[in-house]
């Protein structure tokens, strides 16, 4: 597999249609921003000649649902693959980053339109300063900020479950610039294999994490049964001044439910139905669940993705959500 520098997973966490949209321009440079910081600690870092890491952990979730009567077009599968990369690019320096595909399959290419996802987020986003010699936490703020439902510079915390998406739109991959709603989801330029399998996941893997393996579906060529949105949220990442001996490190508690629906139960503004309505009701098809926890652990100078039960409780700390 490529190998995935430190620099390469920071400017891949800047919002992942910034390729497409200009109006995320703001978002790209915060990102760059966040680049150049890493490589000014590196330049400061004496580093041992050591082989950098590159590992991915995929996990797999899938229903799949009974033929349509008729021989109508309808869904026939939600699958959520989600991956965990972690990356050590130097001494002291690591990012251990989740990244997200949910692809939806019609039983024919002619209803593929007609069914989207809706993703929650809750958990927090936040910055930390640690001593390398005594291990003592020097200071944590919450000065990561993102773009919610069209406001921008929001505080990255979300206290209960709310929909994940920097437009007003709740639907997932929907932005106001394009005619059709689902116009920049992807589709795959080779068939996904959407199978459990460790290899099978891992090929699936391209797909969400390439942007020369996909197209979107407004540029499309041909008819297509198969879509998929991804997601790669803010992760953990450490930098590393080898002057001071800190660690700074960026924290993510970020948990997630990426939800199925028809679109015709998907509101262009405010929220849909949630997981307690059934489908009929116009409630989600299927949920699945998938977390972005990654807390710097000091002692074990590297992040921990299960070191507490549920949202970190430095999230209940930020500060209040301007109206």
């Amino acid at each position: 597999m490529k190998r995935t520098t430190l620099s390469a997973i920071l400017f891949l966490s800047a919002p992942i249609f910034a390729e497409a949209q200009p109006v995320l321009e703001t978002a790209m440079n915060e990102a760059q921003g966040m680049i150049v910081a890493a490589k000014a600690s590196r330049r400061k870092t004496a580093r041992p000649a050591k082989e950098p890491e590159d590992i991915t952990i995929p996990r797999f979730q899938q229903k799949t649902f009974p033929a349509p009567a008729g021989g109508a077009c309808g869904l026939k599968s939600f699958t959520l693959l989600d991956y965990e990369n972690r990356s050590k690019d130097g001494e002291h320096e690591y990012a251990r980053i989740s990244i997200m595909g949910a692809v939806i399959e019609t039983t024919s290419p002619d209803c593929i339109r007609d069914y989207g996802v809706v993703q929650f987020i809750r958990g927090c986003v936040y910055n930390s300063r640690h001593s390398v010699k005594t291990g003592a936490l020097l200071e944590q703020d919450f000065s990561v900020n993102r773009r919610l439902r069209g406001a921008e510079n929001v505080v990255f915390n979300h206290p209960t479950y709310e929909v994940d998406q920097m437009e007003t739109d709740p639907l997932y991959a929907s932005f106001p610039q394009e005619a059709g709603r689902l116009d920049l989801a992807y589709v795959p330029h080779t068939p996904l294999k959407l199978r459990p399998e460790t290899p099978s996941m891992l090929s699936d893997f391209k797909a969400f994490n390439e942007s020369n393996r996909r197209t979107f579906l407004k540029d499309h060529p041909g008819p297509t049964s198969v879509i998929f949105v991804s997601d790669m949220p803010l992760g953990g990442i450490t930098y590393f001044n080898a002057q001071s001996q800190e660690v700074s490190a960026t924290n993510s508690s970020l948990d997630f439910k990426t939800c199925v629906y028809r679109i015709q139960d998907v509101p262009v503004s405010g929220d849909p139905a949630g997981e307690d309505t059934p489908p009929e009701n116009g409630g989600p098809l299927q949920c699945f669940s998938w977390s972005s926890r990654y807390t710097y652990d000091a002692e074990i100078q590297d992040f921990a993705t299960d070191k507490f039960k549920g949202i970190d409780p430095f999230c209940s700390q930020a500060p209040a959500r301007k109206r």
